[in-house]
């Protein structure tokens, strides 16, 4: 095999944390696959990247005791293993450097290690030599590995003969070595190395039995008095080792299989499959609460799916950092515990009303910049508090009969105004800070509902919009220029003639648009005049633009956020990298981005387009509904788009704010309040409050809640929760460390060439990715970053895989996602191009259509596409579907309608259809499919498509009915044994010959020479030439790019074959190069040409690239 001299170079890498280590407070080092990383956590920074174990991952860190100073360099020697291999490495590190030099490496060992230790006496632990291993037959082997050749010192066989699924080492003197084995009978095993029985096996001097799964992790406290174990069984189990009269703790709470735990002070740290990391109290060390249960304490969700799969903290014990399947790294305040799960009354603060206030309590109230309370009293008093001073106490600001057991209140974001509604229909201004008297306006006949505060850019201009119940819905615009407050009621917004009642809204004040919610899941848009454009004493009416009815489904719509201008969204994993350029300015034209949250747990995020600046009078609203899949609703020069829409809880979001860029979400979930970050994807407070249906409020300064107040009222009283954690550093600067991929399986990779170079020849580069997890994502390669990539848009709307993605470019630049189910989507992608070369692309992802599902049989799934643009200028795209129930179909899909339309169907294969593929000869446009029966089909079917195509507009009168049958394939052949896993065709040099090249789960790949006739017939040139080992396992993917073949494999081979003309026999393939990729069950393949360069991905449990010079 002769290889060629271009480099298959490794680029991006997006796979399985497996190991973390803090090497101190500040400094993290982590296995990435085979890469071991080392992060400055204070400052976000990633200092430095080795590939340490090629082929493995880095199961271990095992770090020497002594750490070296010399001239502010930190010296530190540790081992990394991995399977069978380990290797010995100096690191040497300040704060924002690092370097590590591999000192020796060695391997592969007799079998698979599960754990590791340095051996030494206290004069040897400036520099130990010797090491211990634990196998995973329950063996143990001490080496001393002065030298390049390993030397044993001793070597021991438990006496209990079982696989292990876990191992653990405690004490560093063979003396003192303690081996605990988690085995495959459910049982933690206690062993002495140096105790033997007469068989010289080791003997088993403690059995701890209770599990009922086997053991997956186990740890040592400090002084070995107690271990823990976690299991199958989804429990942690404390086990004491000295005092046996105590019962082990047994802690039950992770959804699924835990991994590991860590003892950290009274703390217990564990991870778990179920993609969470968890903190519980060892009550072997602390009493348990009179109310304690035993559930844990916090629970830290931000991995997205699936598995965390380890954990470290740091020496303070203040940070626990963890990585996930998920490709990612997150860091947790263990500190900020106790400040971030309120349980108990001791941190909150009781508002009592005075004793001479007899039974009268505290009806509704509002928190006003986060200072003052005024609260309403079932009596009729308007009572008002000042926080910061103490003690607390009520100050009577007004009394009317007509608040009594009744008052709805509001107050405005700048703490000038609180606005109260009586049961009368009275709107009252009230002034905190006492500027103005207050005073009282006549507004509804009915009681008020409902009170919103928009502030608008003059400070002394407030717009009040009132509900009344069963009544109209005013919009009042406040003065407060002078002393004395002048208010005008200058519109009465109408409602639809269902039901609706207003309970949340928006004002988009450059833009004149109200957007209300209401509690029937409906969405109002009013477009506004001008207030001076209104007449004096004149309230005219206006009727909604647009009705967006089930938006929430049948739950009510609880907040309407509008993105203001100061108010730019933080591109996730940007923050941290200094040398990303983010352009906002291109987004003027995008116009109005605005979120809702709803009772059903969910938030959507909506773009309104409006084409004319003028408000028209609205003659009739028009309506969409939601869960009749609108997505766009367009009337009245307006358009609206859904975006984007995730469920974060369980429980219901009642409302939501922007923070320093970042969309925070509070809500209820069973009896707590919680804030939840969108960004970040984790609850950063949860305050139990008794649950939902009562009167709360909240203020908030930052985005990190340093400063924040949060009250409620609970059993008539008021209570309130003050936090100021500004003096508390949690000793990093993000909780992200280092961003995620998908965290389960990816079944489909496409490059998207959607920008062109600009005028240095600078393009940038994205690829789309979908899989097990059901969620799109679109990324962007970022060659100076930690991983390579940065993560642009990521969207769950599909309910089960993606297998397939494809692009075409149209009108509009379309991307079609399809897999389980037979969902098949269309999106719409709008992407800008950044200012700087290193800056990220401006990209929007919208939904456009969903087309129909035709099987009866729900495991139908759609297995493959090919999409081509027909008729690119009037938006007509072909998109050619293959299924698991041997259907072939072809939809035409409608740009300007929206539509898909069956054009053709049948079925030939009569087996389950894998792969299908085009391509275009001389104008003329060839299909081909291949399934599991091993054989390759050609299809030509390009007059009668061209045909139907002319005719679309009756194609969509009965889009699920097919304008031809399929008959049969111009060409056929057998390429492989078994099914055709990967299939490709290109043109292939001139006089009309297709290079058609497969892969199968034969482990074989193949290619095939087919020349088209002058009379369309199709003729193969020589036999098809088949590589029968190509790979050691089953071909998951093929590709054809400058000049040669790419294909993978489970095997997690990347193969490159050169291609040789035989004329008249065909072609061969040789292999001349080849490159191991560390990313687990392969399943998808592709390739593009990019800035003189060839990148090649693969993706699986993870993803890889490679690249090289053209």
């Amino acid at each position: 095999m002769v290889f060629q001299n271009s480099v298959l170079k490794k680029d991006i890498y997006a796979g399985i944390v497996t190991s973390l280590m803090f090497h101190n407070d500040s400094i993290l080092l982590a296995g990435h696959g085979p890469f071991l990383k080392v992060y400055n956590v204070q400052t976000g920074q990633l200092l430095t990247t080795e590939c340490i174990l090629p082929a493995n991952r880095i199961h271990r860190i095992v770090l020497a005791p002594h750490v070296t100073y010399e001239n502010k360099v930190e010296i530190r020697r540790l081992a990394v293993f991995g399977s069978k291999y380990l290797s010995l490495l100096e690191l040497k590190i300040t704060q924002n450097e690092a370097s590590i030099t591999i000192d020796k490496s060695f391997g592969p060992f007799k079998d698979w290690i599960m754990d590791a230790q340095w051996i030494y006496e206290e004069e040897e632990k400036t520099y130990p030599t010797k090491m211990t291993f634990v196998y995973g037959h329950n063996d143990m082997e001490m080496y001393d590995l002065k030298t390049s050749e390993p030397v044993l010192l001793y070597a021991v066989q438990c006496q209990v003969r079982c696989i292990l699924y876990s191992a653990r080492i405690y004490g560093h003197t063979p003396s003192t070595l303690i081996v605990a084995s988690g085995t495959v009978f459910n049982e933690v095993h206690l062993w002495k190395p140096l105790v033997r029985n007469e068989d010289e096996d080791s003997i088993v001097y403690k059995y701890l039995k209770g599990h009922e799964g086997v053991i997956f992790g186990m740890r040592f406290n400090e002084d070995a008095s107690q271990i823990l174990s976690v299991s199958d069984d989804r429990t942690i189990r404390v086990w004491p080792l000295k005092d046996e009269t105590k019962d082990p703790v047994v802690l039950f709470g992770h959804t699924s299989r835990i991994w590991d735990c860590q003892f950290v002070d009274e703390y217990l740290v564990s991870i778990s499959e179920d993609s969470t990391c968890r903190v519980w109290k060892n009550t072997l060390v602390v009493d348990p609460e009179e109310d304690d249960n035993g559930d844990c304490i916090a629970c830290w969700e931000g991995h997205a799916s699936k598995n965390v799969w380890s954990c470290a903290i740091n020496p303070e014990h203040q940070i626990v950092a963890t990585g996930g399947q998920d490709s990612g790294i997150r860091l947790w305040s263990l500190g900020s515990i106790k400040n971030n799960k309120i349980d108990s009354e001791d941190d909150l603060v009781s508002f009592p009303l005075p004793k001479e206030r007899g039974k009268d309590n505290i009806r509704n109230f509002v928190i006003v910049k986060n200072r003052w309370i005024v609260s309403a009293t079932t009596d009729g008093y308007i009572l008002k508090c000042d926080t910061t001073v103490l003690p607390h106490q009520w100050i009577e600001v007004q009394y009317d009969v007509s608040y009594k057991n009744y008052a709805i209140m509001k107050n405005s974001e700048c703490g000038r105004v609180v606005v109260v509604g009586n049961i009368r229909g009275d709107l009252v201004f009230i002034s905190p800070t006492e500027a103005f008297k207050p005073f009282k306006i006549p507004a509804h006949k009915q009681k008020l509902f409902e009170i919103f505060i928009e502030s608008t850019a003059d400070e002394n201009i407030l717009n009040i919009i009132s509900n009344g119940y069963n009544d109209s819905v005013l919009f009042h615009r406040l003065d407060l220029t002078t002393s004395t407050p002048v208010v005008r009621t200058l519109f009465n917004l109408e409602m639809p003639a269902e039901r609706t009642t207003v309970m949340s809204l928006g004002f988009a004040e450059e833009e004149n648009i109200l957007i209300c919610g209401s509690r029937e899941s409906a969405l109002l848009i009013y477009r506004l005049p001008y207030h001076t454009n209104v007449p004096e004493n004149i309230i005219q009416l206006i009727k909604p633009s647009l009705q967006l009815r089930r938006s929430h489904g049948k739950q009510a719509i609880t907040s309407v956020l509008i993105k203001k201008a100061k108010d730019d969204i933080e591109i996730p994993e940007a923050a941290a990298e200094e040398d990303v350029v983010m352009d906002d300015e291109e987004e003027d034209n995008d116009g109005i981005i605005f979120w809702t949250t709803g009772r059903d747990g969910c938030y959507i995020q909506y773009r309104l387009r409006i084409s004319q600046q003028a408000a028209e009078n609205v003659e009739e609203t028009q309506l969409g509904i939601a869960s009749q899949g609108d997505t766009v609703l367009s009337g009245h020069d307006m358009v609206l788009e859904k975006l984007y829409r995730n469920r974060v809880t369980k429980g219901t979001l009642e409302g939501s704010t922007l923070m320093d860029g970042q969309l925070l979400l509070l809500g209820f979930f069973r009896k707590n309040l919680f804030v939840y970050n969108e960004q970040k994807n984790f609850v950063m407070l949860a305050i139990n409050c008794g649950g939902g249906h009562r009167r709360w409020g909240y203020a908030l300064e930052d985005a990190k809640l340093n400063k924040s107040s949060f009250a409620f009222i609970r059993k008539e009283v008021l209570y309130a929760y003050f936090r100021d954690t500004s003096s508390i550093t949690e000793g990093f600067k993000d909780s992200i460390l280092q961003g995620n991929y998908h965290g389960r399986e990816v079944r489909a990779l496409r490059f998207l060439p959607l920008l062109p170079p600009d005028a240095d020849g600078h393009q940038p580069m994205l690829y789309a990715t979908g899989g097990e997890d059901t969620i799109l994502r679109i990324q962007q390669y970022m060659p100076g970053s930690a991983c390579g990539y940065r993560t642009l848009v990521s969207i769950r709307k599909h309910t089960t895989v993606i297998k397939n993605i494809d692009y075409s470019q149209g009108i509009s630049s379309l991307l079609f996602t399809s897999g389980g189910l037979e969902e098949f989507r269309c999106w719409k992608i709008e992407a800008t191009a950044p200012k700087t070369s290193t800056g990220l692309v401006n990209l929007n992802c919208l939904e456009v259509a969903s087309c129909h599902a035709l099987s009866k049989d729900i495991e139908s799934r759609i297995m493959d596409t090919s999409v081509f643009a027909i008729d690119a200028e009037r938006g007509l795209h072909i998109i050619g579907a293959v299924y698991s129930d041997a259907m072939i179909r072809f939809w035409l899909f409608n740009e300007v309608s929206r539509k898909f339309s069956l054009v053709a169907d049948g079925t030939w294969h009569a087996k389950c259809i894998l792969q299908i593929t085009h391509l275009t000869l001389n104008g003329h446009i060839y299909f081909f499919t291949s399934a599991t029966d091993g054989r390759v089909a050609m299809w030509d079917i390009h007059d009668k498509l061209y045909a139907a195509v002319q005719k679309n507009e009756v194609l969509e009168l009965e889009p699920t009915k097919a304008a031809f049958r399929l008959a049969e394939p111009v060409f056929h052949y057998s390429a492989h044994m078994s099914g055709v896993n990967a299939l490709e065709a290109v043109p292939y040099k001139e006089d009309g010959r297709i290079l058609v090249t497969t892969g199968g789960e034969d482990n074989a790949v193949s290619a095939a020479i087919l020349k088209i006739q002058e009379h369309g017939s199709v003729k193969p040139i020589g036999p098809p030439f088949i590589i029968p080992c190509a790979h050691a396992s089953s071909v998951t993917g093929i590709k054809y790019i400058d000049q040669v073949i790419f294909t993978t494999s489970t095997d997690q081979r990347l193969n490159k074959w050169q291609i040789r003309d035989l004329e008249d026999q065909g072609v061969s393939l040789t292999m001349i190069d080849a490159a191991y990729m560390d990313v687990p069950d392969p399943s998808a393949l592709d390739a593009v040409a990019f800035n003189g360069q060839v990148h090649v991905a693969i993706t699986g449990i993870g993803l890889q690239s490679i690249r090289y010079s053209q």
